[in-house]
């Protein structure tokens, strides 16, 4: 029987968000940075689906920092820090890369707030609206056009073949977990 993590989704604080990066608010700065290819601003949507209460499948990166900014309806970012063991992970691949359960976290955001999240945090976004719409900061290479996100939603194998520099991971596979979302 799979583990249900339960974790309660709070409001984008500063504080509370500092494991996994910064909010920028009125007196802050953040500043996107990649590696490799260039920084890419693209307006994407992510709609509602049934059962978006329950997470089995996060996305980790080490060469950019991600920003996301919801402009019309809220989001809900839930992320994780960065894994202690980057090495393992790279030798092995993504599944041997730790997830502290511990420490996910679940952030609700309204829109014009901003979350930027560090190189390696373990993260994935839903909504509890029909339909949000929000800016995302990320890392492009030259030509790659705007991230198929609503397209492949689900679909980890295809998500890890169009962009080779994200790594998705199917939790309830890898560790027999979900994450379950509670307001």
């Amino acid at each position: 029987m799979e583990k249900k993590i339960q974790v309660k989704i709070q409001p984008l604080e500063a504080k509370a968000f500092e494991p996994f990066g910064s909010v920028v608010e009125d007196d802050t700065l953040g500043y996107p940075a990649t590696e490799l290819g260039r920084v890419g601003l693209e307006r994407l949507r992510v709609k509602y689906r049934p059962g978006a209460d329950l997470v089995d499948q996060l996305a980790i990166h080490f060469t950019y920092n991600q920003t996301f900014i919801p402009v019309r309806g809220s989001m809900v970012l839930i992320v994780a820090p960065p894994p202690t063991n980057r090495e393992e992970g790279e030798k092995n691949g993504p599944d041997a890369y730790e997830l502290n359960y511990d420490q996910v976290g679940a952030f609700s955001m309204a829109p014009g707030q901003i979350a930027f999240i560090e190189q390696g945090t373990w993260h994935n976004i839903m909504t509890l609206e029909p339909v949000c719409q929000f800016v995302n900061v990320t890392r492009k290479n030259e030509g790659e056009g705007i991230s198929p996100a609503e397209e492949l939603e689900g679909k980890i194998e295809a998500a890890n073949a169009v962009r080779d520099y994200v790594e998705f991971v199917d939790v309830r596979k890898r560790d027999n977990c979900v994450i379950q979302l509670s307001i």
